[in-house]
This record gives C-alpha cells, sequence and structure tokens, in this order.
C-alpha cells in the first residue's frame, strides 16, 4: 500500500515540475500561484 502512494507523489510531483515548465506564465507568477495554492491547501487542512 506504502509503495503505491510513493509512486502516485512521485508522479504528482513529475507532472507538478513538468507543468510549471511549459505554462504561458512567467517565473514570477508560477511561484506566486504555487505558494498561494499550498498555502491555502494547508489552512484548509489545518482548520
Amino acid at each position: 500500500m506504502i509503495k503505491h502512494a510513493r509512486t502516485a507523489v512521485k508522479f504528482f510531483v513529475y507532472g507538478l515540475i513538468v507543468g510549471l515548465l511549459f505554462s504561458p506564465g512567467s517565473g514570477e507568477e508560477n511561484r506566486k500561484k504555487l505558494l498561494d495554492w499550498a498555502g491555502g491547501s494547508i489552512k484548509s487542512m489545518t482548520e
């Protein structure tokens, strides 16, 4: 079971990296969007 979760996380990270590399926005815009999304996700988990 843990092996499947590791594989899923690994491919999620690969997809995230590829998506950021080929996205139409600038690097600064992408970093801001990513940090806003991550911050919102973390806040929703802790509430």
